[in-house]
């Protein structure tokens, strides 16, 4: 196999051998930043791998078990099983697509289909498998290849056109170019052109706007275990208080504030009318005119859901819910976290085990219980200031067609409200800023990022952050941040490649099952 100028001859190696370097390729790619690049052979080994005769499968899930259990080692902060899953779930769907994309592959060229036209069948496997990884009960979107430029935006300037599942089809389409006998023009043609495209947008200047916002994104660094669940909600306000006064925050036009801030559960109907939350608007109007952050809510139903449990003769639902307080002084503008960290936050498949399980498939979603969602995304919206809200919550900023559509209902600032104590001081938290990151790029929006500790920032629409709170550290950013309007080519087509690729690869499989049964032959 000729790759990048060198002959080499990987048949001769042994699978285990294989499926080890692939790993450490892709795990070297993801956590040591210069090495980003590392990601095109820790593939042609993948595939090099699949193509072998014996147990192939197996081999694949070695290299991709290894892989995740490197990279997303530090989901056991916050619940040992996690890992497991990702290892043992994630491993295996991962090494089952690209098995089943070069089987079929073969297939199709038995069929009479050409060499090159048959790897649509490994794209659209691999592809369709990622944008099964974004809807279903067990979404774990964080190793999507896409993903994988987090740290390098000079290179993916053009995800506003196609995301990052673009990204993912830039990555197979440059590996296969280098594991077939292509031209060498066209091999470095398709890695260079696309890097020379972003390098051009990434030194245009950035869209202007007429109207700036003063933002002070907070980050108080309470410790997300115990202290705080233990410590009153007063003593963490008079924290905000403190380090909102230390600033020098005066006349802010968007106070910025983590996921769950306010931990206490609060009933929807009456948020904002209790004492503390009295001693918290009080502490809000000090300093700004409008405020977004994080609490547990809850509100009653009548009849039983998938998601609530009894209380007496009615039925509660939990949420992590994002709140908006406007400088116009009306009630808080509310938005409940639409994708649930699973295990965490939601039993998988909670809708049909529900019936079988009982409130066990609710409990079983963790310490919150199976929590409900809005089933759309809301914008917080300030007529005043100008200003459309666009409120993600912490799991949501992994999901790149997800976030769509706020943008496509008017968003012109990004937040992303987060609490990454979870994780420990891991590489967890930082990646999860990083993809912050390529949401600006995919929006052509600023991102004002608070998170109770980890890295809370600003991000401009080039994905660049800019100035840093880093873990364990508490203060105030104060920034001047530009509400930028209009949609990009990727806001208004969505994930595009996703639904395409699962459409292919639906075929594909339909064409194998009848070749199998019917012996149809070229």
């Amino acid at each position: 196999m000729h790759y990048f100028g060198t002959m080499t001859d990987w048949r001769n190696y042994k699978p285990h051998y294989l499926a080890l370097l692939s790993s450490a390729c892709l795990t070297l790619a993801w956590t040591w930043s210069p090495m980003f690049f590392l990601v095109f052979p820790g593939w042609v080994l993948l595939f090099q791998l699949a193509a072998q005769k014996q147990r192939p499968l197996l081999f694949l899930y070695m290299a991709f078990a290894l892989w995740n259990a490197a990279t997303t080692y530090w989901i056991a902060n916050a619940h040992p099983l996690g890992v497991i899953a990702t290892v043992g779930i994630n491993g295996f769907l991962m090494a089952f697509a690209l098995w089943f994309g070069v089987r079929a592959r073969e297939m199709l060229v038995r069929l009479g289909i050409g060499s090159k036209v048959s790897w649509i069948s490994v794209i659209a496997s691999w592809m369709a498998f990622e944008h099964l990884h974004e809807y279903w009960g067990l979404s774990f979107p964080w190793l999507h290849l896409g993903n994988t430029f987090f740290d390098w935006p000079e290179l993916v300037q053009w995800y506003e056109f196609v995301g990052t599942p673009g990204g993912t089809l830039w990555v197979l389409i440059v590996v296969i170019v280098f594991f077939t006998r292509a031209t060498s023009i066209i091999k470095w043609s398709w890695l260079l052109l696309p890097v020379a495209i972003s390098l051009v947008l990434y030194f245009l200047p950035e869209k202007s706007s007429d109207t700036y916002l003063k933002v002070a994104v907070v980050q108080p660094n309470i410790d997300a275990y115990d202290e705080k669940w233990t410590t009153s909600e007063i003593e963490q306000i008079g924290k905000v208080d403190r380090l909102l006064s230390e600033s020098g925050a005066k006349n802010i036009d968007l106070l910025v504030l983590p996921e769950t801030f306010l931990p206490k559960s609060r009933q929807v109907s009456v948020l904002g009318k209790g004492v503390v939350d009295a001693a918290f608007i009080s502490t809000i109007d000090k300093y700004g005119k409008s405020a977004i952050f994080g609490s547990t809510t809850y509100d009653f139903q009548l009849e039983q859901t998938y998601s609530n449990r009894p209380m007496g003769d009615r039925f509660y639902t939990m949420y992590n819910t994002a709140l908006f307080h406007s400088s116009a002084g009306q009630p808080w503008q509310i938005y409940h976290k639409g994708k649930l960290v699973v295990g965490g936050e939601s039993m998988p498949f909670v809708k049909y085990l529900q019936p079988i399980l009982g409130d066990w498939a609710i409990e079983l979603g963790g310490t919150s219980g199976t929590l409900g969602t809005s089933e759309e995304r809301v914008l917080f919206k300030d007529e005043l200031l100008g200003l459309k809200l666009a409120p993600i919550i912490c799991w949501e900023n992994e999901f790149s067609g997800y976030a769509t559509a706020y943008s496509k209902k008017g968003a012109n600032l990004l937040a992303v409200i987060t609490n990454d104590g979870w994780w420990g001081n891991t590489d967890g938290h930082l990646q999860h800023m990083k993809f912050s990151g390529l949401r600006a790029i995919e929006h052509r929006k600023y991102v004002v990022r608070s998170a109770n500790t980890g890295v809370s920032t600003v991000i401009d629409s080039k994905g660049n952050p800019r100035e840093q709170l880093h873990w364990e550290e508490e203060g105030v950013i104060i920034d001047r941040v530009p509400l930028l309007e209009g949609q990009t080519l990727y806001v208004q087509t969505g994930n595009f490649l996703g639904p395409v690729m699962s459409v292919l690869f639906l075929l594909i499989v339909l064409m194998v099952i009848l070749s199998r049964f019917f012996r149809i032959k070229p």
